[in-house]
């Protein structure tokens, strides 16, 4: 009975949600793509494809045997199978050299006083071990340093020692100089990211390494397992630690699974597709990223076949999948091949997909590229994601079909949550950016917060088939649209650039319109109405660089910059009207003070500082040859002293090399982000320059 009744109230809910007329949605609801060929997306992605890749690429965490370094590893494999058999189109394996690692082959953690208990296996719990060039037998006394501070350390004689830390914030790494410093074997300590969750989840290891000195070694310990020993010893038990570590010395390299999807052969552009299948090849991860590995890998298959069956067309661009070692494979793969650098278009990042938010307490995330990358591709990318979003919910003015979704979004064996989706700014940190560095507009999406995020405990039984289904169908989505190479295709993007563009136009007005009720006397007051002109102004700016990006589109690039070219003085008349209402706003907030302006205020006028600002241009001295920058994180200096909020960095770094002034480099983040008062740039840049990396010069 309880069966029949599940079929019954299936087969109704699939005539009610198929009842709703598809005039009505395709008006309610859209896209870039026609509800037809949405819904045959929707119904071919499948989540338990996704989750079967991800269960062959990463069954379990593991210690690599050192004879995998001969040849291709497990996941590359996989992944080059399973595209070939899936269909795609040149599929490769690339290696790069990368040098040498260190791999253990045996790591066992003890305690062999008062009693004989194993606490960790490195083949148990792989991120167990912390330090992968420590071999040999090593024991000693454990005695607990406590909160690592300079004191904690100076208190006792660590010589010959294991010292625990389960308490410190300063990190694993910086535990372990201290301890070695003053004569300690080993460490045995809690990441300090693990120490923040540790009530939450008490048995997770969170990944951290150690390069060990004179083959000392260090453990990662759960929070549960660190405080079992504290408490031993708390009590007067005296502890003995046992470590036996085997490790050899590996050839490692930086491999790249590549295929493609053939373009018709009428337009040399191309576009990009992936995730990254390592960080390093010691660090496994379920969610973080080959869950954007397996998501991406069956967004392929199901383009495929959606192209054999006639119900998606062929793309006219070629379709790069990449799935490498984050960002240093990207590097690797463009710098080898300047020909595909140069074609490539538009690039989606899948990195962090496939974990059930809810449980999570996460969104999955659309970051868009910064204000000094404004794109076309972000309005795909957003388009695509609120669509499926929308139509997967329950929507009370639904009320005559029953409240059902318009259309189910869900996986067979997967969850019945609710599509959790936020569009935030962009942050660094993956192959997006890397993409951005050659040039290549990038958006990724990702979940966000992971609780299980560089950890033991990122296993897939955290994952959610119904997650890839939906991430799938956004994914393949905004690929087809990305990929399609017609004009027809590129005016609605433009379109969706222009309507997406005007919306957040009016988010900049209405952060200006709080800055002025926010003021609180006349200084204030004016310092705001300043501050909301600059928001407006910027937005202006970067929505006209938005949707002149999108001339890329066209299948005559210079008639597409023709085209766009249409909207900017429409933009401008847009800033105007806005620019308005910010003015007479301000005298409303001033009459409400007694404040008596002007009758044509104009321009605000600018202070002694910000007249300073306006005459110092910003001159970029040439670094020394070496690595990339722009992982979105640090000081706006990247040394002590003073410095920008961290969401300003990664922006600020991207402007110093523009030959811009010291002002304009204030209103560009300021309109970005939030006011920055300009004497606190002027410090940042000042000891930027004593560092050597800029010169300040007059104006001329």
């Amino acid at each position: 009975m309880k069966k029949l009744f599940g079929l019954v109230l299936l087969a109704g809910g699939l005539v009610a949600a198929s009842s709703v007329a598809p005039v009505a949605q395709e008006r309610e609801d859209r896209t870039l793509l026609s509800h037809e060929q949405m819904t045959a997306i929707i119904n071919e992605v499948s989540g338990e494809r996704a989750m079967h890749t991800l269960l062959e690429l990463v069954p379990y965490q593991r210690v690599r045997n050192p004879a995998e370094y001969d040849g291709p590893f497990q996941e590359s494999t996989v992944m080059a199978n399973l595209a070939k058999e899936y269909g795609f189109d040149n599929v490769t394996i690339e290696s790069f050299s990368a040098g040498q690692a260190w791999q253990p082959t045996q790591g066992e953690l003890w305690m062999t006083a008062p009693k004989s208990v194993k606490i960790y296996d490195v083949h148990d719990v792989a991120l167990s071990l912390a330090t992968l060039n420590a071999s040999g037998d090593f024991s000693g006394e454990l005695v607990d340093i406590g909160a690592a501070r300079p004191e904690d350390f100076d208190a006792q004689d660590l010589t010959g020692k294991f010292v625990l830390s389960a308490e410190s914030v300063s990190g694993l790494s910086q535990v372990y100089s201290q301890a070695i410093q003053r004569g300690a074997v080993g460490v045995i300590g809690v990441n300090a990211i693990g120490a923040q969750r540790a009530l939450d989840f008490p048995d997770q290891i969170v990944s951290t390494g150690v390069n060990a000195q004179d083959g000392k070694p260090a453990w990662n310990a759960a929070p549960r397992v660190a405080r079992e020993l504290k408490a031993l010893l708390a009590r007067g038990d005296e502890i003995t630690i046992r470590s036996i570590n085997q490790t050899v010395q590996v050839p490692t390299r930086s491999e790249v699974v590549h295929a493609e999807i053939l373009g018709d052969g009428s337009t040399t552009q191309e576009v990009a597709i992936g995730g990254h299948l390592y960080e390093g090849v010691i660090k496994q991860g379920a969610n973080d990223d080959n869950s954007g590995c397996a998501l991406t890998l069956e967004i392929g298959r199901a383009y495929i076949k959606l192209i054999k069956e006639g119900k998606l067309p062929r793309p006219k661009r070629t379709i790069n999948f990449q799935w490498l070692a984050e960002i240093s494979g990207t590097n690797y793969w463009l710098n080898a091949h300047p020909e595909k650098a140069s074609r490539i278009i538009g690039d989606l990042n899948f990195d962090m997909e496939g974990i059930r938010v809810s449980q999570s307490r996460s969104y999955w995330i659309l970051q868009r590229t910064p204000d000094t990358f404004p794109s076309y591709i972000n309005d795909i990318a957003q388009s695509n994601m609120e669509y499926i979003a929308d139509i997967s919910r329950e929507r009370v003015r639904f009320r005559g079909n029953g409240y059902l979704p318009s259309q189910l979004v869900e996986s067979a064996r997967g969850s019945k949550d609710a599509f959790y989706i936020k569009i935030d700014k962009h942050y660094g940190s993956s192959d997006h950016v890397t993409y951005m560095q050659h040039g290549i507009p990038a958006v990724m999406f990702i979940t966000w917060p992971d609780m299980w995020y560089h950890s033991s405990e990122d296993t897939p039984d955290k994952q959610d088939t119904t997650q890839y289904k939906r991430a799938a169908a956004v994914g393949l989505g905004s690929l087809a649209a990305l990929s399609e190479g017609t004009d027809t295709m590129a005016a609605r993007i433009v379109n969706e650039n222009l309507g997406r563009g005007l919306a957040r136009m009016g988010e900049s007005h209405t952060k200006g319109l709080g800055y002025l009720a926010d003021a609180t006397d006349a200084a204030s007051l004016a310092a705001a109405y300043r501050d909301a002109r600059v928001s407006i102004t910027h937005q202006a700016q970067i929505e006209k660089a938005v949707v002149d990006s999108a001339s890329i589109l066209y299948t005559d690039v210079n008639a597409g910059k023709a085209k766009t070219a249409v909207f900017s003085p429409l933009i401008d008349r847009r800033s105007v009207s806005l620019l308005d209402e910010v003015a007479a706003a301000y005298q409303l907030q001033a009459s409400q003070r007694g404040m008596t302006l002007p009758a044509n205020m104009g321009e605000p006028v600018l202070s002694v500082a910000e007249q300073e600002a306006a005459n110092l241009v910003v001159e970029q001295v040439p670094a020394p040859a070496g690595g990339r920058g722009g992982r979105g994180g640090g000081r706006g200096r990247g040394a002590a002293g003073p410095s920008l909020p961290t969401e300003f960095n990664a922006e600020f770094r991207g402007l110093l090399s523009r030959n811009m002034t010291v002002l304009e480099i204030r209103d560009f983040l300021s309109g970005e982000f939030t006011p920055l008062p300009i004497e606190t740039v002027m410090a940042v840049l000042r000891a930027t320059e004593a560092s050597g990396s800029i010169k300040l010069v007059p104006r001329k």
